[in-house]
């Protein structure tokens, strides 16, 4: 017995015939005897009777129309509340993001999220970006912003924010009046720089050796404002995105663009593959792939 037998044997009581029943549900007569047929075996009792006029339903039958009517308006009900379900979006969204970037790309479209779905709570964190990529294969958020490269085959993600790196220095320094420089100037420089288990980090030390030098660097932290202090102190140099460098004014630190760098600094929304995301995830995706105009795509 399934719902379809259940929704024939409905169909052909309604109507009182096979092959009305038949045309109404555009299948075949004989498919419809056979699934009638098979539920009487089923049920060890005699469904219809026919005096050759007319088709009726026995005893039986009647008692079983009674409880399969019942049955069948409470699955309609169940399955248009499921239906319904599925269209409303609700629940809790983990997001992990880096420091300041939250701020910076994500306070207006977060605000502008909650106002279109006001059910949904938003919880967001921050972490370094390798860190970021483990948490969500560990199932703790169900979406993260962090820079390339990602972990092969493990995401989808979403491009949302290509930008230039360039380089902080004190207003006294000698490259403070240049336009730009090269990262093969830098050999001989004191830098500041980001904690190691960061992309920032490894993707600068990744420049710094394609150059042919290991860079001098006297102190790292998770903060940018601590470590533009640190700059604006005349400590060092260091190598930071421009968007970042924009988030707050230092009045003795200036910023040079670095050659090659005019897009060195990527950001993209990542999702564990293969992972179906909720529909309040789901919901998140395509309103910042809206709000970016960007598409989704696979990294390896």
């Amino acid at each position: 017995m399934n719902i379809h037998s259940i929704y024939y044997f409905l169909q052909v009581a309604k109507y009182r015939s096979y092959s009305t029943a038949s045309r109404k549900l555009y299948v075949a007569q004989s498919s419809i005897s056979t699934t009638i047929k098979k539920l009487e075996e089923e049920l060890s009792v005699k469904l219809f009777s026919y005096d050759g006029k007319s088709l009726s339903l026995t005893p039986e039958g009647s008692r079983f129309y009674d409880l399969a009517h019942e049955f069948y308006l409470s699955y309609d009900n169940f399955a248009q509340s499921a239906k319904q379900l599925s269209s409303e979006i609700f629940g809790t969204l983990r997001i992990i993001l880096p420091p300041h970037i939250m701020e910076l790309y994500f306070a207006k479209p977060i605000a502008a999220f909650l106002r279109q779905y006001p059910d949904v709570l938003v919880v967001a964190s921050y972490r370094g970006g390798h860190v970021s990529q483990n948490l969500i294969l560990a199932d703790e958020f169900d979406l993260g912003v962090v820079p390339p490269p990602l972990i092969p085959n493990s995401f989808e993600s979403i491009d949302l924010v290509h930008d230039p790196m360039v380089l902080a220095v004190h207003q006294s320094h000698p490259f403070a009046q240049r336009k730009s420089v090269t990262y093969a100037e830098l050999k001989e420089e004191t830098f500041l720089a980001y904690e190691e288990d960061s992309i920032l980090y490894r993707n600068f030390i990744t420049r710094t050796t394609e150059a042919g030098f290991t860079p001098h660097i006297v102190a790292q932290a998770p903060e940018t404002p601590f470590l533009l202090s640190m700059v604006e102190e005349n400590s060092g140099i260091m190598v930071i995105p421009k968007c970042v460098a924009d988030y707050r004014t230092f009045k003795n630190v200036r910023f040079i663009d670095i050659e090659g760098e005019e897009n060195g600094y990527m950001l993209v929304m990542i999702r564990k593959k293969d992972k179906l995301p909720s529909p309040a995830a789901q919901a998140f995706l395509d309103f910042i792939r809206d709000w970016f105009c960007v598409q989704e795509g696979s990294h390896a």
